[in-house]
């Protein structure tokens, strides 16, 4: 982490630690719309995720005095952020996720695929506009098993490394890794279904 925003971290912090008037409100200036998405993504739904929001803001200014600057401030919120949606997700039954066991490639025993696998990467970019493609990729998203969900937001949709991922989640490296590869697997298979047969499974 740069040391100017270590910096910035810790001056919110203390001010947070304090109760300095206005350290809230720049508290969730920076932060609240990238934990609301991160919500957003993990829950599938706006009320769900307006209230973990706020769990999440609140557990951070009650424990502020806890954070010991291992890690970067927004890491830290990220993990407060996921663990409360997926006490969230375990409290209700998620029975509309799918397996992706179906949908991962087939290999011969000379280690070739068994059916070719389609290259939809040029559709793809000539439908990258497309606010249809971009819901039916949310939906796909959104069909993803907690596990492989999380780790995809993560990684793909708010853009951490391999390493970061691992650290929230409490994972090693190598267990992100196929877990974002089996989920890039899924959604690959999923959008070429879907372009080439113009309607999702």
């Amino acid at each position: 982490m740069p040391a100017e925003r270590w910096k910035e971290d810790e001056v919110l912090l203390e001010r947070l630690r304090k109760g300095t008037p206005g350290a809230v409100e720049e508290l969730l200036h920076l932060f609240q719309g990238k934990i609301f998405n991160l919500a957003m993504s993990i829950l599938k739904n706006e009320s769900d995720a307006e209230e973990a929001t706020q769990d999440v803001f609140m557990t951070v200014i009650r424990k502020a005095d806890t954070f010991k600057g291992n890690s970067a401030l927004y890491s830290w919120m990220y993990r407060i952020c996921v663990n409360t949606c997926l006490m969230r997700l375990r409290g209700k039954r998620r029975s509309e996720t799918v397996s992706i066991e179906e949908f991962m490639p087939v290999f011969t025993e000379e280690g070739m695929h068994a059916s070719p696998i389609d290259d939809w990467s040029k559709e793809v970019e000539r439908k990258a506009l497309n606010e249809e493609l971009g819901e039916m990729i949310r939906r796909f998203t959104g069909e993803l098993s907690e596990k492989y969900r999380v780790v995809f937001v993560l990684s793909d949709i708010e853009g951490l490394s391999n390493e970061e991922t691992a650290k929230i989640l409490g994972l090693t490296v190598p267990a992100v890794k196929s877990r974002l590869h089996r989920a890039r697997l899924y959604l690959r298979e999923q959008l070429s279904r879907y372009l080439r047969d113009g309607k999702a499974e």
